[in-house]
């Protein structure tokens, strides 16, 4: 077993693979009574066009997410929910845009509920009694997902800026999507995505880590699994330009709200590389508009916005920044974002004073066995593994990187959305 050293933090990621090819990731807190394991398969939302070898293949949207459902089902008549309850532990399972989290949190029993944890999720039970009984289940979460205002402005927004990208198209698929879904389908991707090689595992909390892994390496030992097919995904050609540049729309808010989403290709920031982009765009965005930057107070002075959000978020070929700011002035509000836009900066002080407290909150990370999982899942699903001195990358950040990011930081690519309250 190989030991990942966090330089720097004084913390140490423990990591194997299993012949099945599973990769594991633990990390040990010993002052603590908890873990929580988590088994992530790369497999979300926007898979719904793949191919493998020469053959391409399509599913309905909505099978990933259709797919977590199902899979806690063990038997006819016994489910995942079971085994866990009398074990004293919680289960749970969530899908996004790029994979599918199963997990279970709980204080006794860790390498127990942890191999079962894996055995379910491996188990290749599925009956058509049980799609058909699932899809009304789901059917009814889809049209939940059409009246919730949120979810509806996120999609809505990205459906703006994209024009191919399946990240416009909700994770559950709509109703119509959830009903198309077959038995087949679901077993098409079961067979080629929910492999252990496509799969990864973070345990973190009060456990042996030897102990851990050797019976999980019995536990794949003693299973059968064909060879990994490798699909691909297939990613549809993306204009550089958003959809919509503007758009007005009456929606079930209560207060006012404007979306700003800005699209930047990455082949336009050449010479830095995703984590980099990441945190630079980050400490940016923090700078002016984060809760401490001078932007918002005047705002919140002038009694012009009542709060302001953002994300920084990477797809595929594209990052996207978000804004969201609630307001009664949308006109103005979109006047002065743009201008913001247009001329951001940030003064060598306050980018070491955001440096600093980027520093800080990595090491007070390293306390929570949820946040330290998330931690980890979140760097080898966007980086292909665990960065072992990501402090240290933080610590050589200079204040000429960030100038010489400023100069390839091109946000004149927005889409605008705004959202009133529906009409009485």
């Amino acid at each position: 077993m190989k030991e990942i050293n966090l330089k720097g933090l004084n913390e140490t990621i423990y990591y194997d693979e299993c012949s099945s090819g599973l990769k594991v990731y633990m990390w040990v807190k010993r002052n603590i009574n908890t873990f929580y394991g988590t088994l992530s398969v790369k497999y979300g939302s926007i898979y719904n066009e793949f191919k493998i070898g020469a053959k391409n293949y399509q599913v309905p949207k909505g099978v990933a997410h259709f797919l977590e459902h199902i899979k806690f089902n063990e038997s006819k008549d016994t489910t995942a929910h079971d085994y866990f309850f009398k074990m004293g532990s919680d289960a749970n399972a969530f899908t996004t845009f790029n994979y599918t989290n199963y997990q279970v949190y709980g204080s006794d029993d860790a390498k127990e509920n942890v191999l079962h944890l894996i055995d379910f999720v491996q188990n290749n039970y599925f009956s058509q009694s049980i799609v058909k009984n699932e899809k009304g289940i789901i059917v009814e979460e889809a049209k939940m997902g059409i009246d919730d205002p949120y979810t509806v402005m996120l999609f809505k927004h990205l459906d703006n800026i994209f024009h191919n990208y399946p990240y416009k198209d909700e994770i559950t698929g709509n109703p119509k999507d959830v009903k198309s879904i077959t038995l087949n389908d679901l077993k098409l991707v079961f067979n080629n995505f929910y492999h252990p090689e496509n799969m990864f595992l973070v345990v973190t909390g009060n456990f042996n880590p030897y102990e851990m892994m050797e019976a999980i390496k019995e536990n794949q030992k003693m299973k059968s699994f064909p060879k990994f097919t490798s699909p691909e995904r297939i990613i549809p050609k993306e204009d550089k330009k958003v959809r919509v540049p503007y758009e007005e729309v009456n929606i079930n808010v209560t207060n006012k709200k404007v979306k700003i989403g800005v699209k930047i290709p990455k082949s336009s920031l050449k010479g830095f590389d995703d984590l980099h982009i990441r945190v630079l765009l980050s400490l940016i965005m923090k700078a002016n508009f984060g809760v401490t930057s001078d932007f918002r107070d005047s705002l919140l002075e002038k009694e012009i916005i009542s709060n302001i959000s953002y994300n920084v978020d990477i797809f595929d070929d594209y990052v996207i920044v978000m804004l969201t700011v609630d307001t009664d002035l949308p006109n103005e509000i979109i006047s002065a974002f743009n201008d913001k836009l247009n001329h951001l900066k940030i003064d060598e002080k306050t980018f070491e004073r955001a440096k600093k407290a980027n520093i800080a909150s990595l090491i007070l990370d390293y306390e929570d066995v949820d946040v330290v999982n998330g931690i980890i899942q979140s760097e080898v699903l966007s980086y292909g593994d665990v960065i072992p001195n990501l402090k240290e990358i933080y610590e050589n950040l200079t204040y000429h990187d960030l100038v010489e990011f400023l100069k390839v930081l091109n946000t004149k690519e927005r889409s605008i959305l705004v959202l009133k309250p529906l009409e009485p």
